[in-house]
């Protein structure tokens, strides 16, 4: 299946004032880096059009620059996996932080990865790109929603516990 392009301006604005998930540095440059890879076209990538705004992570501008080069450098499915984990540590990373509403089929998704984050290293690029994936039907479905007010605790907004094992 293939995603549509969809824009989510707010999931976007969470970048500002962030830091990078590569690099982990923090400074002005952090912006939402969309997925540049193999696999552009199953993410809504057409001409001129970017792919679908959950499949970014959020990198500084060095770090997005490499990201868009090095698929020239390493192989194909090496780069494609290394932005794939990029995107979804940055979308793990605002779950954790309570930047996106989950509901319950939303909540539990990102719940799992939570709890499996050490193995997302040791995943083949075919298990990445179909947990992305996921994660941006997620958003065109509204399982996900980024949520843009500051200064609330993350319990006002993780929809879900996951209780599970």
């Amino acid at each position: 299946m293939s995603l549509k392009p969809t824009r989510i301006p707010k999931l976007l604005a969470l970048a500002r004032s962030r830091t990078c998930v590569a690099c982990s540095i923090g400074d002005d440059t952090i912006v939402a880096a969309h997925y540049q890879g193999y696999r552009s076209h199953a993410y809504g990538k057409g001409r001129g059009i970017k792919p679908h705004d959950a499949m970014s992570a959020q990198l500084c501008f060095k770090c997005h620059g490499e990201a868009d080069r090095s698929g020239f450098a390493k192989g194909r499915i090496e780069h494609s996996a290394v932005f794939l984990r990029y995107i979804i540590v940055t979308h793990l990373r605002l779950y954790m932080e309570g930047q996106l509403f989950a509901n319950e089929e939303g909540g539990q998704l990102l719940a799992q990865l939570c709890q499996s984050a050490r193995t997302l290293m040791r995943e083949s690029e075919e298990n990445l790109h179909y947990t992305a994936t996921e994660i941006a039907e997620c958003f065109d479905s509204g399982a996900l929603q980024p949520i843009t007010r500051r200064g609330a605790c993350v319990g006002d907004f993780v929809g879900v516990v996951y209780a599970g094992g």
